[in-house]
């Protein structure tokens, strides 16, 4: 019984590490995505205030 124990322990602190890290991943791409829309819409922005 020590040895299910333990296999389930083990694959429960994968599963715990695997979220935690595809959360960082996906939380990681979200902000590039925002930093990236930002600086691809600034340069629209001045642009326009030279055309006025």
């Amino acid at each position: 019984m020590a040895e299910i124990f333990t296999a389930s322990r083990a694959l429960g602190l994968m599963a715990v590490v695997l979220l935690v890290f595809v959360t960082a991943g996906v939380i990681y791409l979200s902000l590039m995505e925002a930093n990236d829309r930002h600086r691809r819409r600034k340069p629209e922005q001045s642009s326009d205030r030279q055309k006025r």
